[in-house]
């Protein structure tokens, strides 16, 4: 076996454990299952995944747990308790702890803070002449199928174009291609939550054939059921501003509630061959 596919190998078991972690927050986290799904020593296990994720894997799982309960807390309407065990805590007094630990401040405070932030932004944007009533279309969706590969870093940055890059020559050299094809992009954290090193973004393209995933690439499904759908028009650059209207302003006065789903969006027209102020983009928010 060559350094390339003993790289490709590495990849495919780190990303089977990521995988798994990121769909079950809600779970007990066993520590050697983890090593077992890896195919890797429970001692180089830890080493393994620390030198891919800059951090331990036990480090990682509550960080990412904790980031997911903010998110839940500010724009979702769940109770506390609720979040608690939503990832994984079914002892509050143990849950704050780890949530005062990451963020400086109770659950309860932190949710208090933002409302008040969010009032003023609010304000700001209903008197900003860029201003606009947000009207989403409201979609069933079924299963989508899709292969993709995970970027760690700041959304703007070249790991994005890297993973886009991937995952297409991917899809060329397996013939996946056809008229059918979306292409999406999942950007699993807040960035006013995530530090900006640590932002995970799944670049994926649906698909309709059987493939095996193989090395950075995988192969899943994003969940169906009832979203809404707003249309960007406008640079990428500009995506915040959007999320931040419909979290801020749509959502309130929707009567919807968030599903506990990451949102995605599915891409138009081509950056490489569109001027920024005319990229479309149908941003996907999971509700109830």
């Amino acid at each position: 076996m060559n350094k390339e596919e003993t790289l490709n190998i590495y990849h495919e078991r780190i990303n089977k454990v990521i995988s798994f972690v990121n769909s079950h927050l809600d779970e007990e986290m066993d520590l050697n299952y983890l090593s077992e799904i890896s195919c890797f020593s429970p001692f180089h296990f830890h080493r393994i995944i620390r030198a891919y994720l800059n951090e331990s894997l036990g480090s990682y799982i509550v960080r990412i747990r904790m980031e997911t309960a903010a998110s839940l807390i500010l724009h979702a309407n769940f109770q506390i308790s609720e979040v608690a065990l939503k990832v994984g805590y079914d002892i509050p007094s143990s849950f704050n702890k780890a949530f005062q630990k990451r963020f400086g401040c109770p659950p309860s405070e932190f949710k208090e803070k933002h409302l008040n932030q969010n009032q003023i932004n609010y304000l700001s944007m209903k008197t900003s002449s860029e201003s606009r009533l947000l009207k989403p279309t409201i979609k069933t969706l079924k299963p989508k199928k899709v292969i993709f590969t995970q970027s760690i870093g700041d959304y703007k940055g070249e790991g994005t174009s890297k993973a886009w890059d991937r995952v297409c020559e991917f899809a060329q050299r397996k013939r996946l291609f056809g008229w059918k094809n979306e292409f999406i992009g999942i950007s699993h954290d807040n960035p006013e939550i995530t530090e900006s090193e640590k932002l995970r973004y799944d670049a994926c393209i649906s698909i309709t054939k059987d493939v095996n995933p193989e090395a950075q690439i995988g192969v899943k499904e994003i969940e169906g059921g009832k979203y809404a759908v707003f249309l960007h028009k406008g640079s990428y650059e500009n995506f915040n501003q959007t999320y931040n209207a419909i979290y801020k302003q749509w959502l309130p006065e929707s009567g919807f509630e968030l599903r506990n789903l990451p949102c995605f969006e599915v891409y138009l027209n081509q950056p490489q061959k569109t001027k920024p102020q005319n990229l479309k983009t149908e941003i996907y928010i999971p509700i109830v």
